[in-house]
């Protein structure tokens, strides 16, 4: 004899899902998990991309930064030539200098800091870094000075994983004034050559270095990405000028004027 219970259905009744309804119920689950982790992954992918960029933009603008404070202080006095032969693709090697007198010294005879100094930005592809060897001025007056050894020896270190643009630009490059100013309807005003000068820079050629042109591609070091748009492209230009050229006529300034 069955027992009813309170609505009707007997006491020894088992009910529950069919095996139909448990594989329907599990390979749904599955679907959901797995849309999940998906998620999870594009999610941790995005936020590693936009880290490394950060991380790149931030190293990239600081190497940036650092080159171009130190170009924008190496006119010397009217007519000084900044740019030192040697200098190549590679390798940047000029002067600059910081003082509070109306006439630079030495860097041994001015305070710590102070002086002229000769600059060899160095660009390892080996090791994909920028090294400042700095040399200080241990004689001569402004602004031929004689030079010491690099302190320190080693160099200082400014930049990490840097790169050539598109991998074949240049870090480096260097141009001089035209002999007359641009006057195309279609293209910009400009003083400069748009050829940029061979390399290395002799003598005469260094002596004509009115405009650096500085590429490089920065990558972050954590991780060492280097697609994916993970890096970042940085350009700048510096100009060695106390006033702007006339370009209303024929241009025969040389860096420093």
């Amino acid at each position: 004899m069955l027992i009813g219970g309170p609505f009707g259905r007997a006491a020894t009744e088992e009910s529950g899902f069919t095996l139909v309804e448990t594989l329907v119920a599990l390979v749904s689950g599955l679907v959901v998990l797995g849309a999940a982790f998906a998620i999870l992954e594009v999610s941790l992918h995005q936020s590693s991309r936009v880290a490394d960029v950060a991380q790149a933009t931030q190293l990239g603008r600081n190497a940036m930064t650092r080159l171009v404070d130190e170009l924008h202080s190496a006119c010397l006095s009217p007519g000084f030539a900044p740019v030192q032969t040697g200098s190549e693709g590679s390798k940047l090697i000029f002067i600059d200098a910081f003082s509070e007198k109306s006439e630079i010294g030495t860097a041994s005879a001015e305070t710590s800091g102070k002086g002229a100094y000769k600059h060899e930005i160095v660009w390892n592809p080996a090791t994909e870094t920028l090294t400042d060897f700095v040399y200080p001025s241990t004689g001569g007056t402004s602004p031929k000075f004689t030079y010491g050894a690099a302190s320190p020896a080693a160099g200082v270190r400014f930049g990490e994983k840097i790169t050539k643009v598109g991998g074949t630009t240049p870090i480096f490059q260097y141009f001089q004034y035209t002999k007359e100013a641009s006057t195309s309807a279609t293209e910009p005003l400009s003083t400069l050559e748009s050829k940029a000068l061979s390399v290395p820079l002799t003598e005469s050629s260094a002596a004509n270095a009115a405009s650096i042109q500085i590429n490089f591609n920065a990558a972050p070091i954590v991780g060492g990405f280097k697609s994916s748009g993970r890096t970042v492209d940085y350009s700048s230009q510096v100009t060695f000028a106390f006033s702007a050229p006339d370009i209303k006529a024929t241009i025969s300034q040389a860096p420093c004027e």
